[in-house]
């Protein structure tokens, strides 16, 4: 693994060949590119030029003020994008939770530089904001975080998918989190991420489990025919939880 720094953007890659098309991974809210930390023992680190981000204010990437809104950060990783991968073809995005929100937008703005877009758990109706809502209720990014640390620290001490989260929980911003939190609600209120999700031309995949997926969301996607890929006992994590059958899925796809 190797990492590159790109308008203050923290990204782990490997070992970069011009000739191979590129799959950029971004991670959900409050979370890092630790997340998908098995994806260079993958398969795929052999065949795609990958690119793990850590977003503003998330992970190692500290946050940008002149990029500070959900929005905003898939304005700058769209052209961050386009200019690492200029002469590399087609582009593969895989993104989690509310970070698909960005994923959604990054597909918008590169139109047919896009070949596939794989879409885990992300916001498809309003019942997925059930983490990135909670800065909300609080009055201050600090007490909202003092929270949020105290409750992932209780599951992370019996659910091994919470520990890899709390690990990247400790590194976010506080602001960071409000940020994304705030801003991201006018873009969930009434499924519209799900109906932006849905109008990509491009090759997609929902990917969801039957263990968090709320109901809603299983409604969405039979009612408005999403393209999906359910894996049954799986939670939220499935890039953690099921990663060995998820990233080779992965790579049958773009096979």
């Amino acid at each position: 693994m190797q990492i590159q720094i790109r308008h203050q953007l923290f990204i782990r890659t490997n070992q970069i060949n011009r000739e191979r098309q590129s799959i950029w991974f971004l991670h959900g809210f409050a979370d890092s590119g630790l997340v998908y930390r098995e994806v260079f023992e993958s398969s795929l680190a052999g065949e795609f030029n990958l690119y793990v981000v850590d977003l503003p204010g998330f992970g190692v990437s500290p946050i940008n003020q002149a990029h500070l809104s959900i929005r905003e950060q898939a304005d700058l990783l769209s052209h961050v994008i386009e200019e690492e991968t200029h002469d590399q073809g087609q582009v593969n995005i895989v993104s989690h939770s509310l970070g698909s929100l960005i994923g959604t937008w990054v597909c918008q703005n590169l139109k047919e530089r896009i070949n596939f877009y794989f879409n885990i758990e992300g916001n498809l109706t309003e019942a997925d904001s059930y983490f990135s809502s909670k800065p909300l209720q609080f009055r201050t990014a600090t007490a909202f975080v003092e929270s949020f640390h105290s409750e992932m620290f209780e599951m992370a001490k019996s659910e091994e998918r919470y520990k890899r989260y709390y690990s990247s929980l400790r590194f976010a911003d506080p602001e960071g989190m409000r940020n994304w939190g705030l801003s991201s609600q006018e873009h969930i209120k009434g499924n519209k991420c799900g109906s932006e999700f849905k109008a990509l031309p491009c090759q997609k995949l929902y990917v969801w489990g039957d263990v968090d997926t709320p109901l809603e969301t299983q409604q969405f996607i039979q009612q408005h025919s999403i393209p999906n890929r359910l894996y049954k006992g799986i939670g939220h994590w499935h890039m953690v939880e099921n990663s060995g059958q998820f990233y080779e899925d992965i790579g049958r796809c773009l096979g």
